[in-house]
C-alpha cells in the first residue's frame, strides 16, 4: 500500500487513488523544490562575478586580488545589460547556485551547473 495514501486516506479509499494521490503530491513537491524559482538580479551579478573571477585567476599575471576584483567589477558592468536580459527572471535552481559557487572553472559552470 502507499506510504503517503494509507497515510491520508486510511481505509476505505481505493488502492489506486491512494496510489495517484500520492505520486500526484510527490510530483508537484518535486517540480516546487526541483524547478527552481525566478533568477533574482543579485543572483545573476553572482553568476558573473564568480566566471570572471575564474576566468581572471588563471590568466597569466592576474594574481593580484586587487587587480582581479577591479576587473570583476568591470566586466559585470559591461555585462549588465546582457546580465538583465539573458539571466534575470529566467529559472534557477539552488542546487544550479551551489554549483556555482563551488566550480573549479568557468566551463565548469557551463558544463555542468545550468544542464
Amino acid at each position: 500500500m502507499p506510504l503517503l495514501g494509507s497515510f491520508l486516506f486510511p481505509s476505505g479509499f481505493g488502492m489506486r487513488a491512494a496510489l495517484r494521490t500520492e505520486v500526484c503530491v510527490l510530483v508537484c513537491v518535486a517540480c516546487a523544490i526541483g524547478c527552481g524559482h525566478p533568477a533574482t538580479d543579485k543572483e545573476c551579478q553572482e553568476i558573473v562575478e564568480r566566471i570572471a573571477t575564474l576566468e581572471l585567476e588563471k590568466a597569466p599575471g592576474s594574481n593580484d586580488a586587487k587587480t582581479v576584483g577591479a576587473q570583476v567589477d568591470e566586466t559585470k558592468k559591461a555585462l549588465a545589460p546582457n546580465t538583465m536580459k539573458d539571466c534575470v527572471g529566467k529559472r534557477i535552481t539552488e542546487r544550479a547556485m551551489q554549483c556555482v559557487r563551488s566550480a573549479k572553472s568557468s566551463q565548469q559552470i557551463v558544463d555542468d551547473c545550468f544542464k
